[in-house]
């Protein structure tokens, strides 16, 4: 008797398949409620460490501008407009100020008047990092390569919420730029903002005040640069339309712009020298904001929905217009 019953006992203890279908489907509803506010609250940390990193440029754009009374230039060069097609000329601004981010061993093994040079002992091969050919043309459309230094990945220069990873391909990009200009203009001397061609502009004399002024932000384009050690659309950038992570025809793994890796050879002079000079607006891969740097050094995250005419006008530091709330 002991026997049967004792089975009998074992059985009930089980869950039958209609239980067992109802835990899981309880389970798949918790799951599907709580990913969105899960995934909000890893966009929410990435806005925050994204926030922190233009918060650690301003700080050291303010001592850079504390110690030479004027700003980093946005572009060393003694050529411009700077256009893609030409050999880099000069540094940047972000390489300027790598002192003033706790990176002088950084800073010492960059050749700030033949930055073409920089990085020699450069440990990534060629064929992973920013080491690619950058083809210029001469008058008769002959093809010759310069090769672009491979830059180490800086922790600082990328958003959490971008896809431009540590290592591979895009390992020396920045995802910040300084602001160049209100609207789209080729990279020149006589831009108007804060960071353009040989600029020796100082926070403390900004026409409109520093608490009014963009001085950098973030961007997602795919007109890219050379890598962040240079001056050219890859750290500086203008005003216009911004784009958003999810602008497909114009983003990093979208519309790439074939002029800065040379898949243009057969397009006519005037076009290419066109398409060369372009520099592109500023951008974000987060849900709805966009985070620029105010040259007070505050960083603030600007709506999704931001006019392009209010956008110009905190970018330009002389057009004495009100700005508002933005």
């Amino acid at each position: 008797m002991n026997g049967p019953v004792s089975v009998s006992r074992r059985r009930l203890r089980g869950f039958t398949l209609l239980e067992l279908l109802i835990v899981i489907s309880v389970i798949c509803i918790l799951v599907a409620l709580l990913l969105p506010a899960v995934q909000s609250a890893r966009e929410s940390a990435r806005r925050l460490q994204c926030q922190n990193n233009l918060r650690q440029l301003g700080v050291a754009l303010c001592n850079y501008n504390q110690l030479f009374r004027v700003l980093p230039p946005g572009s060393v060069s003694s050529i411009h407009p700077v256009a893609q097609l030409q050999p880099p000329d000069g540094i940047g601004w972000i390489a300027q100020i790598l002192p003033h981010l706790g990176a002088e061993a950084m800073a010492l093994r960059i050749n700030s008047e033949m930055p073409l040079r920089s990085f020699p002992e450069a440990s990534y091969p060629p064929s992973q990092g920013m080491g690619l050919p950058l083809p210029t043309y001469d008058a008769a459309n002959t093809v010759s390569a310069v090769q672009i230094p491979t830059h180490p990945d800086f922790a600082v220069l990328k958003c959490s919420s971008s896809p431009l990873g540590s290592g591979g391909k895009w390992s020396g990009l920045s995802t910040y730029a300084g602001c160049h200009h209100s609207s789209e203009k080729s990279l020149d001397t006589d831009a108007d903002g804060l960071l353009y061609v040989n600029s020796s502009e100082s926070v403390m004399a900004i026409p409109d005040g520093s608490s009014n002024t963009f001085l950098a932000g973030e961007w997602n384009s795919g007109l890219i640069g050379n890598g962040w050690i240079f001056g050219d659309r890859g750290t500086l950038r203008n005003g216009g339309a911004v784009l958003l992570r999810e602008t497909q025809r114009d983003n990093l793994f979208g519309q790439v712009d074939d002029q800065s890796r040379g898949n243009a050879g057969d397009e006519p002079e005037d076009l290419r020298q066109q398409k060369a000079l372009r520099v592109g607006s500023f951008g974000s891969y987060h849900s709805h904001h966009i985070n620029f740097l105010v040259a007070d050094g505050s960083v603030r995250p600007v709506s999704r929905l931001i006019a392009e005419s209010l956008l110009a006008s905190l970018i330009n530091r002389q057009d004495a217009a009100p700005t508002g709330d933005f």
